[in-house]
Order: structure tokens, then sequence, then C-alpha cells
């Protein structure tokens, strides 16, 4: 999993950019976590402590999952089930593939220690 973290130069957030495959952890970083670094930590502790449990922190867009050591990141929307034009099914599986994303708990709590050392500079 490959990633960079930028600032956007305008509104002086933070930006989180993922590869292929990931990139649903980008704007989970941005919309439950920015800045805080208080929920940061809570997110961090909350995922040491699992230990060979499912649970979930259920976000405002978000909801981050960790289960037999993988981190599932999906976006809080039903599946769209009503039926769509022809041309619009190819933009709804690429948010359906962008509005997911999984990795290894240790990855994953490597990724968040970036992310804290980012946004505390």
């Amino acid at each position: 999993m490959e990633y960079t973290f930028k600032t956007d130069f305008i509104t002086g957030l933070p930006l989180a950019q993922f590869s292929f495959g990931h990139e649903a952890f980008g704007p989970w970083l941005e919309q439950e976590v920015s800045k805080d670094l208080v929920k940061l930590e809570r997110t961090i502790e909350f995922i040491v402590n699992i230990k060979s449990q499912t649970d979930s922190l259920i976000g405002k867009e978000y909801t981050l999952t960790v289960e037999n050591d993988e981190v599932e990141v999906k976006a809080n929307v039903e599946h769209i089930e009503s039926e769509l034009p022809e041309n619009l099914l190819d933009d709804v599986d690429d948010f359906e593939h962008d509005s997911m994303a999984l990795c290894g708990v240790e990855d994953f709590l490597i990724m968040l220690e970036s992310w804290q050392q980012f946004i505390r500079y």
C-alpha cells in the first residue's frame, strides 16, 4: 500500500492519496480523522485493543472494521440497487470500488503513525 500526504494550500487541511485498491483510506483519513490527534489516538488504541475479535468504529461517512488481523474501511452508503441507465453503471462500479479498502492491521497502524507525524507539523 502506497500513499502520499499533502496539505491543501487553500484550506490548510491535510489530504491523503492512496494507491489503487486502497483509495478509500484517503477520504476516511480526511473526513473521519483529519487533524484531530485525539480521535487518531483513540482509533489507534481501538485497533490495538481488538485482540482477535471483530469490532467497528462507525463514523459520519465511513465505518472502520477490524477482523482477523485485517482492517476494512467502507463508505456508509447502501448498495445502489435501483436500475440506472447503462451509461451510469460504470460510474457506480467506480464509486463502489473507491468506497471500500482492506489492508493488514500492521500496515494500517504504520500508516496511521505516518499520518500522525504529518498532521503534527
